[in-house]
């Protein structure tokens, strides 16, 4: 009878644990009725803060995210599972959702936007055999700015002149179906849907048979120009690096050479005739370190400024020339043309004065800089601006610590969604004020 009731007992203890490692809903269930789906995360929002952390029904999934940082595959439960996203060290949750996972699919998680408009897009990462000799590949457009993208695939330096684009018009927001193409090396290339303006270029890339991959476009600030991440859709789940070739910039001649300046590239005329206070518009070259020279337009040939910024891969810079003949100067700045909500507008103020040591800044009779120094740029300041209308306000510019102004910029439209900078250029006796809209 004492062994009857010890087998019995050893019989519902074991019984006990299987029913309570059952019941864990976590990763690692050993329910074989529980089916698990894999997921990863990339972190495509260009100005946040800091790294991002992601965790899923309140526990970590991922930390420290950096943008353009992704995450390896990891196993979850199927189902409807709750994500939320925040900035390292923020105090807050920058997206909040609920998503559903369903059966033993791979699933890629991307988080974009703009900090002021952080959002997010699951894509399956469900797939077919693409064939013998073949590869499968789908685009993924959360290139904030740009509405959508026909993509080419070609062989290395093909035109595109008389050629179709492989997948058409992917919207943002959306991923495309998975298109079948011969595998192989091939060049990449993206324009704005219906256009042949090319916004991204790569090197070219070899792409196995049977390789599944998906391009992630995404934007790094520009205005017009897009970055691409290749990932992999297999166990490793990787990414193929393939940064943009083109980078885009433009000039401001806030000097004081007496006629209009023209600018080379590489020993190439890019822009002729660019007047005193007169800004380009922006010019898509190779990023890099290109050999960027000025001339007179009164002195072809004799360079006053030769100069070898650095143009990152899918951005835009500005270059303001300032200065005299003999001793012309570039301030060269990276621009932020990431759209704002489209009820604001951005502004970023850059003291390229002769002889002002220090500016400040009022707006609508308010001042918001204070001390902004000769050749620097402020960072952007956002105002309520309609969308359509334009919304109207006045710039004021003072020495620093004086109660008048030197400059008076009254009436300047600002439209909602748009970036703009106000350059203030030439001597204190005469300022003048440049004012560009750069998205």
């Amino acid at each position: 009878m004492r062994m009857h009731r010890v087998l019995l007992g050893t019989l519902w203890l074991a019984l006990m644990v299987v029913a309570l490692t059952g019941c864990n809903t976590g990763k690692g269930v050993t329910d074989p009725a529980v089916q698990f789906a894999n997921l990863r995360v990339v972190n495509l929002i260009p100005d946040a803060s800091g790294p991002l952390n992601v965790t899923l029904d309140g526990n970590t999934f991922a930390s420290g995210v950096n943008f353009e940082g992704l995450t390896p595959y990891q196993q979850i439960d199927s189902g409807t599972r709750a994500i939320q996203v925040s900035v390292a060290g923020g105090a807050n949750n920058i997206i909040t959702t609920t998503l559903s996972f369903t059966g033993t699919i791979n699933y890629t998680l991307v988080i974009y936007g703009s900090i002021e408009e952080p959002t997010s897009l699951l894509a399956s990462d469900a797939t077919t055999d693409p064939g013998a000799g073949n590869f499968n590949l789908r685009v993924i457009n959360t290139s904030t700015g740009v509405a959508a993208v026909d993509i080419y695939v070609t062989a290395p330096g093909a035109s595109l002149d008389a050629a179709a684009p492989n997948i058409a018009g992917v919207a943002l927001g959306s991923a495309s179906g998975f298109t079948t193409l011969p595998a192989g090396n091939v060049e990449i290339r993206m324009t704005s849907s219906g256009t042949k303006d090319v916004i991204y270029d790569s090197l070219p890339q070899s792409f196995g048979e049977r390789a599944q991959v998906e391009a992630v476009v995404y934007t790094r600030a520009s205005s017009k120009l897009v970055g691409v991440t290749l990932l992999n859709i297999d166990s490793t789940g990787t990414r193929i690096t393939s940064p943009n070739l083109l980078s885009q910039f433009k000039v401001i001649n806030g000097s004081s050479v007496p006629s209009p300046l023209n600018v080379f590239v590489n020993q190439n005329l890019l822009l002729s005739n660019i007047p005193f206070a007169g800004s380009s518009s922006y010019q898509k070259t190779l990023a890099g370190a290109p050999t960027v020279s000025v001339e007179a337009t009164a002195t072809p040939g004799a360079s006053l400024l030769t100069i070898m910024p650095t143009l990152g891969p899918g951005t835009d810079s500005s270059i303001l020339l300032t200065g005299p003949p003999g001793a012309l100067k570039a301030l060269v700045l990276s621009d932020d043309n990431l759209p704002p909500v489209p009820i604001r507008a951005r502004v970023r103020f850059v003291n390229g004065t002769n002889d002002v040591s220090a500016l400040d800044i009022f707006v609508n009779f308010s001042r918001l800089v204070s001390g902004l120094a000769m050749n620097s740029a402020s960072t952007g300041l956002e105002f309520n601006a309609d969308p359509v209308a334009g919304t109207t306000y006045e710039f004021d510019f003072n020495v620093a610590g004086t109660a008048q102004p030197s400059l008076k910029l009254p009436g300047v439209a600002l439209f909602g969604g748009k970036t703009y900078t106000i350059y203030v250029v030439g001597p204190q006796t005469a300022l003048s004020g440049v004012v560009t809209g750069d998205n």
